[in-house]
């Protein structure tokens, strides 16, 4: 079986060399996403100024034009710093939350671009690492659900919510969310492992049933279209793939029959389509999208232009659905923009969607150049996912957007590929 292609179209730079306190430094970053929220932020700071110290003391040379990139692709932050003394003081401590919440995405571009070349290589030879930390926390998660309906005996039917619910508050971590580490996992897994085989393959299949069976659509998707790219890319060595295939498909099998909540996910979609009993936004989730949806782009339809500002687009959102509960006289709860792209524009307008999408475009471009397949990936599962969650507004969201993009942005070919 012939290797997967790496993250720059070459092989996998598989890194040994560099100090032990280094390398030791790099997984933490990696592991540092399923920390308790506290301390997320915390070690990736303290790990990003370890390696921004020793790239300093090192004296590699850095690029000035390293900076210039640094704020080009973290300028859409300086948007909320702008709008602070232009929000009206009683929704100013929610946008000065924002910023604070949103900070990484100016500080780790700047990390990273301080950071050399030896060590932006080193943390990315350390990737692996984050794929141990999603395994790691899907088996206490699932663990922690089964413990549970053991110790329920059975008195109540197995749902999906219950079980998002329970994985979300054995992990710490919103299922939508783990949904899109174990599919970045996935491509790091096959395109950046240390390892290759059997072994390789049944940790590729073991980050699929976990994520089939929290089901976050926007991942899935987006991880469906990589694997039709990574398909591609190897048509003509198909066939050294096939029991990789075959696994891959007893895998899915095993886990569409053996999990339960993957049928009633489906049947969510189907119910919305017109099959079988309608559903209504009280007990079916995609129609809670349709209700957002049409929430945000009736709002747009008002405030294209110019926006309503950051700090008080929740407080707008919610009056709109306290009076849609009390049309239709039952509760809808209250939801945030749950679109990135459409969270941006509110806020901003349209010089803000502008430049947000001017910036993803400066990463998809940057990915393209580099033939950094892994970069590409990672971007195509962001820009999905940003279509159904405000990535950008939670903590383990904005954390994963800055450190990994930051990273792949400044990381170069080694030269000792290159041919």
């Amino acid at each position: 079986m012939k290797p997967a292609p790496s993250i720059s179209s070459g092989e996998v730079p598989h890194l040994r060399g560099g100090a032990g306190v280094d390398k030791y430094a790099a997984r933490i970053m990696m592991l540092s996403f399923f920390l308790p929220e506290k301390l997320q932020a915390l070690a990736v700071m303290v790990t990003g100024l370890y390696f921004v110290i020793r790239s300093v003391r090192s004296k590699e040379t850095i690029l000035r034009s390293n900076y210039v990139w640094a704020i080009v692709i973290s300028s859409f932050y300086f948007l909320y710093l702008l709008a602070i003394p232009l929000t009206p003081h009683e929704y100013r401590p929610f946008l000065s939350l924002l910023c604070e919440r949103k900070a990484s995405l100016l500080l780790m571009p700047l990390v990273f671009a301080i950071t050399s070349q030896s060590f932006r290589e080193l943390i990315v030879g350390e990737l692996i690492y984050f794929v141990y930390g999603c395994v790691i926390s899907c088996v206490a998660g699932n663990a922690d659900f089964a413990w549970h309906i053991w110790c329920a005996k059975g008195s109540a039917p197995l749902s999906h919510v219950q079980y998002r619910i329970m994985f979300e508050r054995s992990t710490g971590i919103h299922p939508t969310y783990m949904g899109l580490f174990l599919s970045f996992s996935v491509c790091i897994t096959l395109l950046a492992a240390p390892f290759r085989g059997v072994v390789k393959y049944l940790l590729i299949y073991l980050l699929l049933i976990f994520l089939l069976a929290l089901l976050a659509k926007s991942p899935i998707i987006a991880l469906v279209v990589i694997f039709i790219h990574y398909a591609y890319l190897h048509r003509k060595e198909l066939y050294h793939y096939k029991m990789a295939a075959l696994g891959l498909f007893a895998s899915l099998a095993s886990a569409c029959y053996f999990i339960p909540f993957i049928g009633q996910r489906l049947k969510e979609v189907l119910q919305f389509a017109g099959s079988g009993k309608p559903g209504n936004v009280a007990d079916n989730s995609v129609y809670v999208r349709k209700l957002i949806w049409n929430a945000d782009t009736d709002m747009l339809r008002h405030y294209w232009l110019t926006g309503i500002g950051p700090g008080r687009l929740l407080h707008v959102l919610y009056e709109r659905y306290f009076f849609y509960s009390v049309t239709h006289h039952f509760f809808v709860g209250y939801f945030d923009p749950h679109n990135e792209y459409f969270s941006e524009w509110l806020s901003f307008g349209l010089l803000g969607i502008a430049l947000f999408v001017t910036v993803l475009i400066l990463h998809f471009a940057k990915a393209l150049k580099t033939k950094n397949y892994l970069y590409g990936y990672l971007l195509a599962i962001i820009y999905v996912t940003f279509a159904t969650e405000t990535l950008l507004s939670r903590q383990e969201g904005v954390l994963f957007y800055a450190v990994f993009t930051s990273l792949l942005f400044f990381y170069r070919k080694p030269v000792s590929n290159t041919k």
